[in-house]
């Protein structure tokens, strides 16, 4: 029983996966606001361009759950400038 806890605490994804899962698109392209972002077409920069292609920085909690979840949809959404303020300490 021991290592069931154990492995649930321990890193189990590829750094280079757990990489993508933490910080993609959780940051604006610097290149992008020079207007030198060589891979904006086809949209295939780490970061982001614009808000609606910001993801926020999944973060686990103390009590075990996540600062928000994904299958939910923010109820404080802004559609006009793609911001949900719920999730993101």
């Amino acid at each position: 029983m021991p290592s069931e806890s154990k492995s649930m605490t321990a890193q189990t994804e590829k750094p280079n996966h757990y990489s993508y899962l933490k910080e993609f698109r959780v940051e604006q392209c610097q290149l992008f606001l020079q207007h030198k972002c060589t891979q904006h077409r086809p949209f295939t920069c780490f970061h982001w361009h614009f808000m609606n292609q910001r993801r926020r920085r999944p973060v686990r909690k103390r009590d075990g759950t996540f600062n928000y979840c994904a299958d939910n949809y923010c109820t404080k959404f802004d559609e006009t400038t793609g911001v949900c303020p719920e999730g993101d300490e």
